[in-house]
């Protein structure tokens, strides 16, 4: 009986030993558990920072990593503009669903295998083209496009411009029709592009919608007032005789417009919007003489 109650005593010892035992270890855990809980949310806090800071200076300077392959499709004609088969095939985008990338080489080979017109065209893609928006109205009805063959002919005794467009074309129906564009001069970045690259896709139904315009002052041209347009000019047809403003070569009319006034828009203190080798551009850097 003795020997039954010490074994007894003795295991009720055990018991309670092992129990603190048990209890001192789970704290310990817990504790551990704690600890790194709270490390672990000061590690995510400092990543969150540190994200915001890498986003903020990215917005900053302008420049943000590229997140997909070029969106820029291959172009129809990079030398003219026509409608229904674009120099700038229009991809759908959203709202500021543009960015800007590290220099990317051309592509263009001219001296691949191919006949004279394709090698025409690599060089022409080697060249940059300056991007701008024409608009004018026919009847009632808006109409607009994205061309990138806009030159300048003379400033004396009064300033000319010139463009071309491939015939059928809806907008240059409107100009015939009206007698009045105007030339919208791209800004060269992501918000020029979004202006620049809406009117890609020819005159649809809702090629306006959503955008905000004008032609109070302009002789019923739309007048583009969207942030991404640094001027605008005002033109009308030429009608110096015997082409007033308009001569047809081949499948094209090559356009002769006198600027009649300068409208300020952004005026943002940078260059153009250009066009090489498929690809919207930004005028980079400057080769200098030593």
């Amino acid at each position: 009986m003795r020997a039954a109650r010490a074994v007894r005593q003795l295991s009720q010892l055990g018991c309670c030993g092992a129990s603190r035992n048990v209890s001192r270890g789970l704290g310990d855990a817990w504790n551990v558990q704690r600890r790194g809980f709270w490390a672990l949310r000061l590690m995510r806090g400092v990543h969150d920072v540190v994200g915001h800071a890498i986003s903020l200076g990215e917005y900053a300077t302008g420049v943000r990593p590229s997140r997909t392959a070029e969106r820029s499709s291959p172009a129809a004609q990079d030398t003219t503009t026509r409608e229904n088969k674009a120099s700038f095939q229009h991809t759908s985008h959203g709202p500021h669903s543009w960015h800007t990338s590290p220099p990317i080489p051309p592509t263009a080979d001219p001296t691949s295998p191919a006949d004279l017109p394709e090698q025409i065209r690599s060089v022409m893609r080697l060249l940059p083209h300056s991007v701008v928006v024409c608009t004018s109205t026919h009847g009632e009805t808006p109409r607009a496009m994205t061309m990138s063959s806009f030159t300048s002919l003379t400033l004396s005794p009064t300033p000319l411009i010139s463009f071309n467009i491939a015939t059928p074309s809806r907008t240059l129906d409107a100009i015939i029709a009206s007698r009045h564009f105007n030339i919208h001069v791209m800004s060269g970045d992501e918000l020029g592009v979004e202006v620049a690259d809406r009117f890609t896709k020819g005159n649809t139904d809702d090629v306006f919608k959503g955008i905000e315009y004008d032609t109070d002052k302009t002789d019923g041209a739309p007048l583009l007032k969207e942030e991404g347009v640094m001027y605008a000019l005002r033109c009308r047809l030429l009608p110096d005789e015997p082409t007033r403003g308009l001569m047809r070569v081949r499948d094209h009319v090559i356009v002769v417009g006198e600027v009649v006034e300068l409208i300020s828009g952004s005026h943002v203190n940078k260059f153009g919007l250009s066009y090489a080798d498929r690809k919207y551009r930004q005028v980079g850097r400057v080769i200098l003489q030593d």
